[in-house]
């Protein structure tokens, strides 16, 4: 059985910008593919969503993981986790992984993230727990850094796509759809 999960961003919800469109794909190639509503995700916590997923009823094992923002900070958790199993691959758009955000974003309350990030993400874990990485990052991302997921991207041996002028790839960005990813995934023989 062919399994994926796709984790939406902070204050969002699993039919934001393009996740509808890649639940969409991946079911076309023949994946069950769980999109759930994280709780609380105003104030993403990482013990909050990792009790809900490991209480949801799924089968993680060989999935494609998919995460956007602070649902890409939950796919490291997850692959940090001793309970997660090994996955096929994990795609990171507009990775999250600290908050240097720009002075001045207008909807981010200091403490918000304090519960989200691990203090480290060891790279040789992570790749014993994911056979593949993708990043997707904007160029021109005003809230997470491009350097800093290039930077991990490298350490994990992944595929860094810069999309250009994407902005943080959410809803105010205007893409409903991510073909390169697919592009990508296919292009490994992923999906």
């Amino acid at each position: 059985m062919k399994r994926a999960v796709i984790l939406h961003g902070t204050s969002g919800n699993p039919e934001d910008c393009w996740l509808p469109w890649v639940k969409k794909e991946l079911e076309s190639q023949g994946y069950q593919v769980f999109s759930p509503l994280l709780p609380d995700n105003s104030v993403p916590n990482w013990e909050t969503y990792e009790t809900f997923l490991k209480g949801a009823d799924w089968d993680f094992a060989d999935n494609i993981i998919v995460g956007h923002s602070s649902g890409a900070t939950t796919a490291l958790n997850l692959l940090s986790s001793d309970w997660f199993p090994h996955v096929k691959a994990t795609v990171l758009v507009g990775t999250f992984l600290n908050e240097k955000l720009l002075p001045g974003v207008s909807w981010y309350v200091p403490g918000q993230f304090d519960a989200l990030f691990l203090d480290e993400y060891n790279p040789e874990l992570l790749k014993q727990k994911s056979d593949h990485f993708y990043f997707l990052h904007g160029d021109n991302d005003p809230y997470c850094d491009i350097d800093d997921a290039k930077e991990l991207c490298a350490r994990l041996d992944g595929t860094f796509i810069e999309v250009p002028n994407g902005h943080h790839l959410g809803d105010s960005s205007g893409f409903s759809e991510l073909p390169m990813l697919m592009d990508a995934l296919k292009s490994d023989k992923i999906v």
